[in-house]
């Protein structure tokens, strides 16, 4: 099975959330929001279901969104860990997966940054350009979910506090 075909389970993706997620509160900066909580997430889907929307089908969409996401992001990992011989990712221990996890991210925040300050496409050269391509376009479109659907009511809730 190529890399970019590997689909990883849901037990190894919920670990890497947890990895990814606490090495992104070790970058934030102290003006960052603060993450939602499922409470707000909560609020955000019943004001949405008031407005008209569906929310079994928006949760559907952002869930099979973020899949897709998170499936790019262990394919990414996987890459990184072939290059250090460490095997399947699935297998790393937490100190590992997290090492290996820092690695990714860093490699994904850098490669936003060379996207966003090029105007024109990057030339992709290497399997990993690939890879942080795939995932790039990915989280642009979570992110545009997001927008389309999260972001209006969670805004609008947080006028009416």
């Amino acid at each position: 099975m190529a890399l970019n075909e590997k689909s990883f389970d849901a037990v190894f993706l919920a670990r890497l959330a947890l990895a990814m997620g606490a090495i992104a509160q070790e970058a934030a900066e102290p003006t960052d929001p603060e993450p939602l909580q499922v409470e707000d997430y909560d609020a955000i889907y019943a004001a949405y279901e008031d407005s008209g929307g569906d929310a079994a089908v928006a949760k559907q969409r952002l869930g099979c969104a973020r899949e897709q996401c998170d499936q790019a992001l262990g394919r990414i990992l996987q890459y990184i860990a072939d290059q250090y011989g460490m095997g399947p990712v699935e297998r790393l221990d937490g100190r590992e997966l997290a090492n290996i996890a820092r690695d990714a991210f860093d490699a994904t925040e850098n490669w936003l940054d060379d996207v966003e300050m090029h105007a024109c496409r990057m030339t992709l050269h290497s399997p990993l350009q690939v890879l942080l391509e795939t995932h790039c376009r990915l989280n642009e479109a979570l992110l545009a979910l997001h927008d389309e659907i999260l972001w209006p009511i969670a805004r609008r809730i947080s006028r009416h506090e």
